[in-house]
This record gives structure tokens, sequence and C-alpha cells, in this order.
């Protein structure tokens, strides 16, 4: 019996540790220092996310769609530092997870550096996490 319960603990899959997002929230950050929107795309949930950029709101986007649009808000902004600063577990089912990162680029328009907050939404689909949302503010 010790044997069967053992075997069962190690084959059902458990909640998703926070370590693995907080390595994902890291990957994303450093794609979108490199404006990497190939990989922002591949990091989205294949159903479609929620976008908010300064002055545009998408509430379901397809991916395509949304590096289309991180493309061109990104084209904007002169590179910059992408830095995580907070990561955290929120529960759910499937489990969710969110990142706060912030990011100081600058523009061609002002002289002095921008600073954004990112909020980046996580789910846990399919033994892997998924960006469900990318919010931007100023």
């Amino acid at each position: 019996m010790t044997l069967i319960l053992l075997a069962l603990a190690v084959l059902l899959p458990g909640p998703a540790p926070q370590s693995v997002l907080e390595g994902e929230a890291l990957k994303f950050a450093q794609a979108w220092e490199r404006e990497d929107t190939r990989f922002l795309k591949e990091a989205m949930a294949g159903k479609g996310i929620r976008l908010h950029l300064p002055g545009e709101e998408h509430v379901l986007i397809r991916p395509r769609q949304a590096k289309a649009a991180l493309g061109a808000f990104l084209g904007r902004y002169a590179g910059g530092e992408a830095r995580v600063t907070q990561v955290s577990l929120t529960g759910g089912d499937p489990d969710k997870g969110f990142a706060e990162i912030r990011w100081r680029t600058g523009s061609t328009a002002v002289p002095e550096s921008v600073i954004f907050t990112l909020f980046v939404a996580y789910a846990f689909e399919n033994e892997s996490w998924v960006v469900t949302e990318i919010r931007v503010l100023f």
C-alpha cells in the first residue's frame, strides 16, 4: 500500500511551483528587453490574451495580432532595461499567477527615461505557464 501511495504522489501532477513561474517571468522580461516579439508570442495562450497598452485595449486578441501590436508599441521606444520586481501565485484551477516587471526605456520624443510597469498574468495549462494577459501602465 505504501508503494502505491508513493507512486501516486510521484505520478500525479502537483501545483505548479513558484520557482518555475519566476523563471518564466525572467525569460519574459529578457525577451521584452530584446524586443523579441516572437518569443513573447510563443509564451501566450493559444486561445488569445487580454492586451492593455497605453491608449489601446484588446479584450481578447490572438497571439499573432498581439505580436504585431507589441511590435508597434515597442518600436516607439529605444530598448531599455526590464526587471522582474514581483512574482506571485494566486491559485485557482488551473493554477494562476502574475509577474510585475519594471521597464525603464527611452523615447525619441522624450529626452529623459520613461518607466513603465508591466503586469503579466499567467495560467498553468498543459504542464506549462502561458501568458493570458499583458497590461502596460505608464
